[in-house]
């Protein structure tokens, strides 16, 4: 997610899925939150009776789903607003973002934390690097390692725009009382550090 001052034409973005246009109809068609309850999306109300009989744990399936669908909402929003303006998709975006707060990073540690395979890192990096928003070098120890890390241009860009990507964080939680926000917050994390028990590190941990 990156944003430059005369960004060069990106490449053409792939067709939205059909999930992302249901997406889409079903975030237009969703009635605003009148109470501290919002009702059922269809999908979920859909999905409890396509399971009904199979002794299924309802509220569990609720809650992992509605992190997936809020997931793909919050990519597809910030990449028609904030991130279109700077020329970058989402994996553009956290692939810079990381590389900010951690400083150089190898990169198969640089995948794994961006959340994208090695193979699509190597295309990110490509464009990245095309735009002279980050580097690459071969890793003096262990030649077949590349480190990866920004160049001045590119922490100058995600300087800048993450202010406005922030400004829409918060108009997307504004919803949410302060309460709300670190009891979400909280337990997501919990969900995450439950995932690292299950998998194991990140590479590179």
């Amino acid at each position: 997610m990156d944003k430059d001052r005369r960004a060069p034409a990106r490449p053409a973005a792939p067709a939205k899925s059909e999930g992302a246009r249901s997406r889409g109809k079903e975030a237009a068609s969703a009635k605003p939150a009148t109470g501290k309850r919002s009702a059922k999306p269809l999908a979920e109300v859909l999905g409890e009776k396509r399971v009904a009989g199979l002794r299924i744990n309802l509220d569990s399936m609720a809650l992992v789903s509605n992190i997936h669908r809020a997931s793909g909402f919050i990519r597809d929003h910030f990449e028609r607003t904030v991130l279109e303006e700077a020329g970058l998709h989402w994996s553009a975006f956290v692939t810079l973002w990381c590389l900010w707060i951690y400083g150089e990073l190898e990169t198969r540690r640089l995948a794994a934390e961006a959340g994208v395979a090695k193979s699509t890192l190597s295309s990110i990096l490509n464009m990245l690097e095309g735009r002279k928003l980050v580097r690459r070098r071969t890793n003096e120890l262990e030649r077949r390692l590349v480190i990866v890390n920004l160049t001045a241009p590119g922490a100058e860009l995600i300087s800048s725009i993450f202010p406005k990507f922030n400004a829409e964080e918060t108009r997307i939680v504004s919803r949410l009382s302060a309460r709300q926000m670190q009891a979400a917050t909280d337990a997501i994390r919990l969900i995450l550090a439950t995932i690292n028990e299950l998998d194991g590190p990140l590479e590179g941990d």
